[in-house]
């Protein structure tokens, strides 16, 4: 008889963990509350760069943040509530902006994304073929009188980071990238990262779960992971009908909602719920090949096929799902011009 393996959750992380135990022969089953895909994986920037792995807690990250939370419509906001969790985990954010702290994270991140590179590269070759998935690396944007300056200092970075870059003054950087305004500075062109479609991605490696086996349960919520004897036992699931399902092993990808689940282990989970906002259309004239980060403004410009998405910022709101109409319209303005 096979082991049981649970997956609780959905987005990119809870179907691939669904379709590699398939492939390895375990019988599963993937519960998802909503529909898969609909979470992070639906509207994030879909960006897959190694590069990017500086941990968010850095030295002087705190008092960056603090002058963007004066700003509503900033990159980082954190709304006001009484949340003892939130003052907690802010603590030991605090605490963890130490050079040593953010040397190890980034040292770890970074092999993290060099092997999820190369696995995202062979899934969308072989079980993912409509995820768009393109390697034509990551084009940082500069603005302003010191982007030449402040282009070189970052390639230096990144080279001794292990991430070669190549430097592109104005007229350069037009040629290269013909969509951006003649206002840019300067740009650093990261060769070899990647980006792709991750709901297409998501939905395309649990359908490919599916068709190995696996159970594909939406619209069923994790209620209880059970224990028995130091060992998992089972998930008590809800939906139409209260349901147990038996497991060998339990995968928790359940993103801002594993921490209640894990609680019901007396596990506790330092996690906080973090929201993103991105803007997709399909743009009338003339857009960016390649991958657009906009340094300055923290805003992700990622083209996938015949559509162009802006995404970006990070507000900690609880699990407050509310679209905050100021953050939203700040992409729109990006979107008209102010940034191009």
């Amino acid at each position: 008889m096979p082991l049981r393996a649970v997956v609780i959750g959905g987005g990119a992380v809870g179907a691939a963990a669904a379709y590699f135990l398939a492939t390895d022969g375990w019988e599963v089953t993937l519960v998802e509350r909503g529909e898969v895909g609909r979470g992070c994986s639906y509207g994030n920037a879909c960006l897959i760069v190694p590069s990017h792995a500086h941990p968010l807690p850095q030295p002087g990250v705190v008092g960056e943040a603090l002058r963007w939370l004066l700003r509503p419509d900033g990159p980082v906001y954190i709304r006001p509530r009484l949340d003892p969790g939130l003052a907690a985990w802010l603590w030991r954010f605090w605490r963890a902006c130490t050079p040593a702290a953010a040397a190890r994270a980034h040292d770890a991140l970074v092999a993290l994304g060099r092997f999820s590179l190369a696995q995202y590269e062979d899934l969308a070759r072989t079980v993912a073929r409509s995820a768009f998935f393109q390697r034509r690396g990551l084009l940082h944007v500069y603005l302003g009188a010191r982007a030449p300056e402040e282009a070189r200092a970052e390639q230096a970075r990144y080279a001794a980071e292990g991430f070669p870059g190549r430097v592109l003054l104005r007229d350069e950087l037009l040629a290269f990238e013909p969509a951006l305004s003649p206002r840019v500075g300067a740009g650093l062109h990261l060769d070899g990262e990647a980006h792709g479609d991750s709901f297409a991605f998501t939905q395309a490696l649990a359908e490919a779960a599916g068709a190995r086996g696996a159970r594909v349960l939406t619209g069923r919520t994790a209620r209880r992971i059970d224990i028995r004897g130091g060992r998992v036992t089972g998930v008590r699931i809800d939906g139409a009908r209260d349901e147990d399902l038996p497991a060998d092993l339990v995968v928790l990808a359940a993103g801002a909602w594993s921490p209640g689940l894990a609680a019901t282990l007396d596990l506790r989970i330092p996690q906080q719920p973090a929201k993103g906002y991105s803007c997709t259309v399909r743009p009338l004239g003339l857009a960016p090949a390649v991958p657009l980060y906009v340094i300055g403004r923290r805003v992700a410009i990622t083209p996938l096929g015949d559509r162009l998405r802006f995404g970006g910022t990070l507000e900690l709101a609880g699990y407050d799902d509310r679209i905050d109409p100021r953050r939203y319209e700040s992409y729109l303005h990006l979107r008209s011009g102010e940034a191009e």
